[in-house]
């Protein structure tokens, strides 16, 4: 209630229409406390991930990016992605509510019917949520699909899911081994700073399964998924509730934990659709191939969303290596 004059939006022959959400909505955490040591190239994969997102993706979609207490040049330019329009809501917390609690208030505030989630160390490719958004809709009973298929962590899941698949005569189901073809293990390996020799000489089944000429495997990593409004309601709140849980002190994987007591499936596209980086810029070349969907090499070069026009000499890598590693030095000396 005014206490003078009237409230500019009251006039009854103002139109005022509500702006309507985008079917998708898609959710990233950041946490980047410095620009030094661990995270000293954070900054730059930030950039990576936007930019990769906002080339790669063809859905419309939102953006809800929720901050764990960063520093001030990653909130700045976090704020000047909201400026730009790339980020739709921008939830900046004074406190590291970690990856748990931050994932429980985004999937609580994601208007979308589809949520996506990818930390935000990932890189997209091109049609990674036109193809999950595909098996979402091929597969109606899955919870979670990641737009990578993996075969690490495949077993702690499989008879949940399936089980379900069983019970389902419209489902072709393959299994054996070397279902996944061994250039995306190796990706994704590399990935993580892991030699992928020993998942590609180990035993294993993969399970592929196709519904509708759609195909899937089975498989799905907390790092990167696509859910449903649905699921979401099902599984809310994501807090530990069982001793077991509580094993990583970054997250803990309850969310995937209640999406198999709900009886939905974890399946992952059938194509390598993203890819994680970790806390420095890879080499994408080496680490991909032509992996992603047969495309040439310098199609997969990095392409980072920075809201300040640079040019000339700032540009140029070397250069600003050179800077990096003096502030570096300047900080030791004064501050160490």
């Amino acid at each position: 209630m005014p206490r003078t004059g009237r409230h500019p939006l009251k006039e009854k022959d103002l139109a005022f229409d509500l702006p309507t959400a985008q079917a998708v909505t898609v959710t990233t955490i950041t946490h980047i406390p410095m620009l030094e040591g661990y995270w000293q190239h954070s900054l730059e994969v930030l950039k990576l991930f936007f930019g990769s997102l906002g080339a790669n993706t063809q859905t419309p979609f939102d953006l809800v990016v929720f901050d764990n207490a960063s520093c001030r040049e990653v909130t700045d330019y976090l704020g000047k992605l909201k400026e730009e329009g790339l980020i739709q809501f921008l939830i900046l917390s004074d406190r590291n509510f970690r990856k748990l609690g931050a994932l429980d208030i985004l999937l609580r505030v994601a208007p979308g019917e589809f949520v996506a989630y990818a930390d935000s160390d990932v890189y997209f490719l091109p049609g990674w949520l036109e193809h999950s958004l595909e098996v979402m809709s091929a597969f109606p009973q899955a919870g979670m699909v990641s737009a990578l298929p993996t075969v690490d962590k495949v077993e702690k899941f499989l008879g949940s899911t399936l089980e379900g698949i069983a019970s389902d005569p419209k489902v072709a189901v393959e299994r054996g081994a070397s279902l996944v073809p061994a250039a995306f293990i190796r990706a994704h390996q590399l990935s993580l700073g892991k030699d992928p020799a020993p998942l590609l000489s180990a035993e294993r089944t993969d399970t592929q399964i196709t519904r509708d000429g759609v195909k899937a495997f089975l498989s799905a990593q907390d790092f990167q998924f696509l859910t449903r409004r649905e699921v979401i309601e099902r599984v809310l709140p994501l807090a530990a509730e069982a001793e077991g849980l509580n094993y990583d002190p970054i997250y803990s994987p309850v969310f995937e934990a209640k999406v198999d007591k709900a009886g939905y499936w974890r399946l992952s596209t059938a194509d390598y659709l993203v890819h994680h980086m970790g806390n420095s810029v890879p080499d994408l070349q080496q680490e991909l191939g032509e992996v992603a969907l047969g495309r040439s090499c310098s199609e997969l070069e990095p392409k980072p969303a920075s809201p300040a026009k640079e040019s000339g000499l700032w540009q140029k890598r070397s250069v600003r290596h050179l800077l990096k590693r003096l502030h570096t030095w300047s900080y030791r000396k004064l501050f160490e």
